[in-house]
């Protein structure tokens, strides 16, 4: 199914208005987000400690969203402590996707940035595939790759990181609205448009 960007600006925040409990990862992980990009200014340790937990955050919130979306769409109730508890278990694969994740970007970026960049957009949905598909990290990287391809979605997706990139870039407020955006759009994307 072709992803309609439309929808993806309003749905998500229809589906999150009816319940916001699922405004609670998101919250948490601008918290600590906030809290380890201030831990980076302590000096380059302290920058590549807090950028790698940043990354593995972002991982685990995203996963975690997506499995309430997920239950969203299933007619389930949403209920966090069902939804941790899932998420709690693929702790390492969230973990090790995360690694190899920031790994790859990290390398693609070294090579004159845009292979970082394209490597980012290709590997996006990997911690959507992991919970939802139930893949392992490889696959998961394979999943969202061909996700990204599949459908034609390859501009809906990238105009929408864009948008996210642009709006991050807004002074102060900006990240905390692009991770905000991050995390309620891509999780529905995966869940409304992967079958």
């Amino acid at each position: 199914m072709r992803i309609n960007l439309g929808d993806v600006f309003t749905e998500p925040f229809k589906i999150v208005g009816k319940n916001p409990a699922m405004l609670i990862p998101v919250f948490i992980g601008i918290i600590l987000t906030l809290l380890f990009d201030v831990v980076r200014f302590m000096g380059p340790l302290a920058n590549l400690v807090s950028s790698i937990i940043i990354g593995i955050t972002t991982m685990f919130f995203i996963a975690w969203i997506t499995i309430l979306f997920d239950q969203y769409k299933k007619g389930e109730e949403i209920d966090l402590k069902k939804s941790f508890s899932q998420i709690n278990q693929l702790l390492l694969e969230i973990i090790v996707l995360s690694i190899v994740v920031g790994f790859l970007i990290s390398l693609g970026t070294l090579a004159y940035v845009i292979p970082g960049l394209i490597l980012a957009l290709f590997l996006i949905f990997s911690p959507c595939a992991l919970v939802i598909d139930k893949l392992s990290v490889t696959d998961s990287l394979k999943k969202s790759y061909s996700f990204v391809f599949k459908g034609e979605n390859f501009l809906q997706i990238f105009l929408l990181l864009l948008v996210i990139f642009l709006l991050g870039m807004i002074p102060i407020v900006g990240l905390y609205l692009s991770i905000i955006l991050e995390y309620i759009l891509l999780p529905y994307i995966y869940v409304e448009y992967s079958k």
